[in-house]
Order: C-alpha cells, then sequence, then structure tokens
C-alpha cells in the first residue's frame, strides 16, 4: 500500500532493512521503525497543532505500544498516551508514562480502575452509566474528583465492528442528569470515533457524521445544563492535513497515530507531508507450485498489502505481487505471485496494527545519516527484548 511511496521518500530505510537482514541483524518477521525519521514527523505534527491550540494525546497501538517512541514523544511535548486498552495502560504506567485519554476504544475492567484512577491520567472515556460510577467511587476512596469524557453517538453514526458503544443522543439528557449526581467525577470532554475519515474519491480528509454529534451534546450541555467541557477530542485521521480541520471544527484535542510513521490512508499516494517510517522484513522461505512464500506473522487484515521488494540489495531489487490471504488463516506464510530466490530479503511497508501482530519490532536511528544503529528490539505488546 505504501511501498511506492517509501522508494520515494525514505530510500535509505530500504537500504538499511535490505543490510541489516542480509547480515543477520535482524530476522523475518519484523518491523523496523526509522526512529529518526519517526520523531521528524511527530515534531511536524505537534507543531502543526500548536499554531492551532490543538492539544495532542499520542497513540502507540500502531507501533507496537513502544514504550522508549512513548517517551521521545512526551519529552517533545505531546500532553500523554491514548492508550487503547488497560493492557496498554498498565505498560504505560509501569514504564513511568502519562495516560492523557484512556477508555475510548476499551472501557477500564473493574480490577484495574483502582491502579488506572491512582495513576492520575488526564481524562477517561467512557459509555455507559455502571462504569461512570466505578470510576466515581474509584476516584472518592481515593480522595479525588475524576476529569471523564462521553463518548456520543446517533443513530446514523458510523461505528466500526467490534466497537460498538456509546450514550445515545436522543436520551443523552437523562444519561447526564444522572451521571451528575455522581459525587467523584465530573465531565469534562466529550468525544466519538471516527469523527474524520479519508474520501478515496475526493482525495480529501472528510469529517463525518459522528462529528456533528459531539457538537450536538456540547450544545445540549451548554444550554440545558450551563457547562462548558474542556475537551473536544474529534479523533481519527489526526495528521498535519487535518489539525487545521480540527480547529475549524471546534475540536481541541487530536490523536495522531498512524500520522507519526507517515501510513494515513491519504499518503498511499504521496499526499501527505509525513513520511513513512517503517518498514515489513521477511525473507523467502520456500516455493511451491510456482509461487514464493515468504514468512508471515505480521499480517494486519486490513493491510492492503499489494506488492513486495525483494533481492539482496535494493539497487538490483525488483517488485513481486503478493496473493491476498485469506481472513480466516493463519499468516504463517504470505503468498508471492510467482517465485524467488530462497533467503532474499523480502521488504513491504502496508498499513498496519503492529500490536495485533506476532512481529519484532526493531527500533533504529541513523539511517538518515549512515551511522546505523539498532537502539532496541521489542515484542509487538511493548516489551523489551533486548
Amino acid at each position: 500500500m505504501f511501498l511506492d511511496v517509501l522508494s520515494e521518500k525514505n530510500e535509505k530505510l530500504i537500504n538499511a532493512a535490505f543490510e541489516l537482514h542480509q547480515k543477520g541483524y535482524v530476522m523475518p518477521d519484523s518491523y523496523i521503525i526509522d526512529v529518526d525519521v519517526f520523531l521528524e514527523n511527530a515534531g511536524k505534527i505537534l507543531r502543526e497543532a500548536e499554531k492551532y491550540d490543538i492539544k495532542l494525546y499520542y497513540m502507540t497501538k500502531q507501533i507496537g505500544r513502544n514504550p522508549y517512541l512513548a517517551r521521545k514523544l512526551e519529552e517533545m511535548g505531546y500532553a500523554g498516551a491514548v492508550v487503547v486498552d488497560f493492557k496498554e495502560a498498565e505498560l504505560f504506567i509501569n514504564n513511568g508514562l502519562k495516560i492523557g485519554n484512556v477508555g475510548h476504544l476499551v472501557q477500564i475492567p473493574k480490577s484495574m480502575m483502582r491502579k488506572i484512577v491512582e495513576n492520575n491520567p488526564e481524562i477517561i472515556t467512557v459509555y455507559s452509566y455502571e462504569k461512570i460510577r466505578e470510576v466515581s467511587e474509584t476516584a472518592l476512596e481515593l480522595g479525588k474528583v475524576q476529569d471523564v469524557m462521553l463518548r456520543v453517538i446517533d443513530s446514523n453514526s458510523k461505528i466500526y465492528p467490534g466497537q460498538e458503544a456509546g450514550f445515545e443522543i436522543n436520551d443523552i439528557e437523562k444519561s447526564i442528569e444522572k451521571i451528575q449526581k455522581l459525587k467523584g467525577i465530573n465531565i469534562n470532554g466529550l468525544t466519538s470515533f471516527p469523527c474524520f475519515l479519508y474520501d478515496n474519491e475526493s482525495k480529501k480528509i472528510k469529517y463525518t457524521e459522528n462529528l456533528k454529534t459531539v457538537m450536538k451534546v456540547k450544545n445540549i450541555l451548554k444550554e440545558k445544563f450551563n457547562q462548558e467541557v474542556k475537551e473536544i477530542n474529534i479523533p481519527s485521521a489526526t495528521s498535519i492535513e487535518n489539525i487545521k480541520l480540527i480547529a475549524e471544527a471546534g475540536g481541541t484535542h487530536g490523536e495522531p497515530g498512524h500520522a507519526l510513521t507517515g501510513t494515513i490512508p491519504m499518503g498511499e499516494n504521496g499526499q501527505t507531508i509525513e513520511i513513512p517510517a517503517y518498514v515489513y522484513v521477511s525473507e523467502i522461505s520456500h516455493n511451491f507450485r510456482g509461487k514464493g512464500y515468504f514468512y508471515g506473522g505480521g499480517y494486519y487484515r486490513r493491510s492492503n498489502i499489494k506488492n513486495v521488494l525483494v533481492g539482496r540489495n535494493f539497487s538490483e531489487s525488483h517488485k513481486i505481487g503478493v496473493n491476498k490471504i485469506e481472513p480466516d488463516n493463519i499468516d504463517y506464510y504470505l503468498e508471492m505471485e510467482k517465485e524467488g530466490i530462497i533467503n532474499d530479503t523480502v521488504l513491504s511497508c502496508f498499513r498496519t496494527q503492529m500490536f495485533v501482530t506476532r512481529s519484532t519490532v526493531v527500533l533504529v536511528n541513523g539511517i538518515q545519516n549512515g551511522k546505523i544503529e539498532i537502539i532496541g528490539k521489542y515484542t509487538s505488546l511493548g516489551e523489551k527484548i533486548q
């Protein structure tokens, strides 16, 4: 999906990947992250957000919940992490990282509530009264009041499968009245997901109906309850390309994820300022019935992988198409359209969510100045290997 753009904009990463794999420093089924380009992207996004007074929580599920990169983002000035689930929250707490927003995609289970609340998350996203009551009870036990953010939806809201949740706008006033009686929480934010999506036809990022719902509830809070919230968090596709849109829509917060690695959907055609910052590394294992097979483990069902570069170095490499893998099969191997030479390096760049793969995440410095250094290897869940 991003292989051509990577070849055009970050050839040095491809050269480094060939070298590191051929010398045995990187095994098949690894993602190499170009740390310098990653941080360059992050800095550009942050500076754009500062121009429009937009606060940013960084997202790391796409890069395997990596605590090293998370710390670098906090040092740069990001407000903290938006953690995808409670396991990521625990990892980041144990690494001394700041939790900005927790609970949006996955709510906090009861047994984790105290640990998370006592570590002072900036805000907790909630979408049921029962869970808000748990937050309130825990906060009162700890002698504090916790800010919460309501995830809101309407009948025409876009909801991804596996993420069905939210306070329905048709009875939001009753929900707010009930929630406001709880003493340990303060409603101080509104969100939904996705609020922006890339439109393939117009080649632009556009707002969704979800954003309209957030703004409707904001008005209800102000007009019916005389309450302003500090956080209007409107995520998805947060990038240099849509920071201005967030501000124009009345948002206060964004949550860059794929933009940090230059792999938001509009980047497939080279439209983004952000540069691709990772490459998937594998190796041809065998040939069978006219097809070549390379080691898998890093496949993501929405990856849209189309091609790979195959060879021992970039200058002598060639592109081979990749056949679609059925989602009900395990990606022990991925299949090329034709045979290759066993042990050749295989490189690709596609949309990924590293935290749902079996891959190794390899952080590399110095690619851009020719002083290549592996600074760490991690599991796809952010655990240090070496």
